[in-house]
């Protein structure tokens, strides 16, 4: 199984290899996506020797796009303002020009991936290769009744394959089977891309503390290690949110409103049992409980919690930049 921190160049040189071997296993593809059309259409459904100049530009922009986030600055993600200038309409039509799907679906397609696709969009996207796209699949998979909502997916490695939703509030019954006619590389590769999209956004609904899976990257840039001043915080992380990854509710009690923000400068807190932090501070919630000389609402603002790897985070900002660290 791939890493979680692979970067781009791995993850394609990958693609090619597992490519190259699943060509020489199955030198043609299994099966179309749209199963009904007669033998000539099946002999390469997805395959064009003249490439897919159009598909393969947009993947390359979705790649220049992402950015490299985490504690260890190695988990690729792409922001949620360039989900949407690189998922827009003319951008959707476009790419669904190169694929199999008949034009007179493209126009509901093209609305159902601005409502509810359009991660699982830029994913189809970049599965494309210089002689085989994927995105035809969009359409048996919005019929499947996937969409983001369904992210991240979970594959159980058995044949026929299938998907299944790993979020909490999916039934847990749920499969999706417009996966069992695909190709091994493509499953890997899929699972892999669409953590890039799932980078969370911290204070969304109205919710302070996070539950993260080991795969998903934060969006939290530039990190550095800095000792606190006053021994209860420790040492802490100094770097970067994303502004396209806090709500607007906390940017607004941070008091950011700078459309044009590259980042919002934070503070990082492990917790750990040695701190003694719970009786003063309360992290499910972002509460303070009892007086401190540090953790209080006098020099702290809380902006989220998140727990990841088995190990609980809390994000702050200074207040009015009255900084602790040496």
């Amino acid at each position: 199984m791939m890493a979680n921190g692979i970067r781009f160049f791995q993850l394609g040189k990958l693609g090619r290899m597992i490519t190259t071997q699943s060509a020489r296993k199955n030198p043609a593809p299994k099966v179309s996506p749209h199963e009904n059309r007669n033998t000539d259409e099946l002999i390469s459904p997805q395959q064009n020797l003249g490439g897919y100049p159009g598909l393969l530009k947009l993947a390359s922009d979705v790649r220049a796009n992402t950015l490299k986030g985490g504690s260890m600055s190695n988990e690729r993600f792409l922001p949620n303002d360039k989900l949407e200038e690189l998922a827009t309409r003319e951008s959707v039509l476009l790419a669904l020009g190169e694929t199999i799907i008949e034009q007179e679906k493209h126009e509901e397609l093209v609305t159902w991936v601005l409502e509810s696709g359009k991660r699982l969009f830029l994913i189809l996207v970049l599965l494309t290769r210089d002689s085989v796209e994927q995105l035809s699949w969009i359409e048996c998979l919005k019929n499947d009744g996937i969409n983001d909502g369904a992210l991240p997916l979970g594959f159980p490695g058995i044949e026929p394959y299938y998907g299944y939703s790993l979020v909490a509030q999916a039934e847990s019954s749920q499969v999706f089977h417009s996966f069992k006619h695909w190709e091994d590389n493509d499953l890997i590769l899929f699972k892999v891309y669409q953590w890039m999209f799932l980078a969370p956004v911290f204070g969304a609904d109205a919710k302070f503390r996070h539950q993260l899976r080991n795969e998903q990257p934060l969006p939290l840039l530039n990190l550095t290690k800095r000792s606190a001043k006053k021994g209860i915080l420790g040492e802490i992380l100094e770097g970067e949110i994303h502004p396209a990854h806090i709500s607007s509710q906390c940017l607004s009690a941070l008091g950011e409103i700078n459309p044009g923000l590259q980042g919002i400068p934070v503070s990082i807190k492990m917790v750990q049992p040695s701190d003694n932090l719970h009786p003063f501070f309360d992290i499910d919630n972002g509460r303070f409980k009892a007086r401190h000389a540090t953790i209080s609402s006098r020099l702290i603002k809380p902006i989220a919690a998140y727990k990841k790897h088995d190990e609980e985070f809390v994000i702050f900002r200074w207040v009015d930049d009255s900084n602790f660290c040496d």
